[in-house]
């Protein structure tokens, strides 16, 4: 072994530092004092200013600022003032609002019926989500920046639903609410081709096929037994008590009735309503029970099946006037028009304001996320657009997405 008087045993030359975990311990000491003395980063910061704003919960702002910091809104009026360091984008002429809620959509899913059964409330939505599908692109081109996704309606109870932002490359970034509510459905979505048939190839029998309820009144039986069972899922558990809406899709008269009828008698504290097109001859009944009603697309007179023959257009506007709560959802596989569909209600008797809270903040409070998004607040997350003039005109472009303060889709 070569001496220290030699040189050649470096960690004698290092008398803080004798032996070679020593020196692995002052250089981690090293590294906290840099963390712990490093000054601090600055948040990210950016400003939107000059913009008309609508904040869908408050009066409109007609030259406004917003402060977003870290994805959330931290300030927001006619007179605040701009943070150092900020990025300041100027949208002169422009109108800002929240993004877009669909308050219940099938779109970005691989699966959304489970075939083997017509009760599966254990099924979550959220195991069959796709990130990267670019059903969340289209989305965002929409100005849809929240879905509900829900089951479809082919069982009598078809699972729960989750709440997804539209930008994010994993499950963890999109995911707003796992479970918001347990899909169930009544009606001709429930029962339609259902019933024992044989399939034949040639000679060789290749299927025996048989799936109950094959009527409306077995389907009302299916879900009264399902909720009277409920201790055997726990998902049903949490509808009766109220913490998980109950969300029926029930289209005709005599099915939201006999959905009213079930809730009644079961005591179901949440009730919603999924693309009832016929709630108007309901009205009154709704708003008595403070029962919510998701439409759309409620122009469309197939929404319902074969038996929805007596669709009408001014629906949003007879249900928001007795007090129902209103809101759209694309209630298909791809993403749907929102903006649209409010100006065609406006059209037909919804006011301006409700219009635009059908696609914004009541979606938000049916889906259970209120405090995170569907309306511009300050500690909510900076999720809105920006548009080139009114939200409700037809020829009104969107120009900008941000969700959680980022920029996420930009007009061509």
């Amino acid at each position: 072994m070569r001496s220290a008087q030699d040189g050649g045993n470096e960690e004698t030359q290092h008398p803080n530092c004798v032996l070679s975990w020593g020196r692995f311990l002052c250089l981690l000491l090293g590294l906290l004092s840099l963390i712990v003395f490093a000054p601090k980063v600055e948040a990210q910061k950016l400003v939107i200013r000059h913009a008309r704003i609508l904040p869908i919960r408050g009066e409109i702002i007609p030259d406004g600022t917003i402060v977003i910091e870290s994805g959330k809104i931290r300030a927001l009026g006619a007179n605040v003032q701009v943070p150092s360091g900020a990025t300041v984008l100027d949208v002169v002429g422009a109108t800002v609002m929240p993004g877009l809620v669909d308050a219940n959509a099938h779109f970005g899913l691989r699966d959304t019926n489970e075939q083997a059964s017509e009760v599966t409330p254990q099924i979550r939505i959220l195991a069959q989500i796709a990130p990267r599908s670019p059903d969340f692109t289209h989305a965002l081109a929409y100005g849809v920046t929240t879905a509900c996704l829900t089951p479809e309606a082919a069982n009598i109870v078809g699972g729960q639903c989750a709440v997804v932002k539209t930008s994010g490359h994993t499950l963890d970034q999109m995911l707003l609410r796992e479970a918001a509510g347990v899909r169930a459905a009544l009606g001709y979505d429930t029962v339609g081709g259902n019933g024992g048939f044989f399939r034949t190839g040639g000679n060789n029998l290749t299927s025996i096929y048989l799936r109950r309820p094959n009527s409306r009144m077995a389907a009302v039986w299916e879900l009264r037994k399902a909720l009277d069972e409920a201790t055997k899922y726990p998902a049903l558990i949490s509808v009766r008590s109220g913490k998980l809406p109950l969300r029926i899709s029930a289209h005709v008269e005599n099915d939201i009735r006999a959905a009213l009828t079930i809730t009644d008698e079961f005591k179901i504290p949440r009730l919603v309503l999924d693309g009832s097109v016929e709630a108007y001859k309901v009205a009154d009944l709704l708003a008595e029970r403070k029962v919510s009603v998701v439409l759309g697309p409620f122009y469309d007179p197939q929404i319902g099946g074969p038996e929805s023959s007596e669709p009408m257009l001014n629906t949003p506007g007879l249900l928001a006037q007795k007090g129902v709560v209103v809101a759209f959802g694309s209630n298909d596989n791809d993403p749907g028009p929102l903006l649209h569909w409010a100006a065609l209600a406006v059209k037909y008797g919804l006011s301006p304001e409700d219009a635009l809270r059908a696609i914004t903040l009541n979606a938000a409070e049916i889906c259970g996320v209120a405090d995170r998004v569907g309306s511009l607040e300050v500690g909510k997350d900076a999720d809105l657009l920006i548009l080139n003039g009114d939200p409700l005109e037809l020829t009104t472009q969107l120009e900008k997405v941000l969700v959680n303060g980022q920029v996420v889709y930009r007009a061509e």
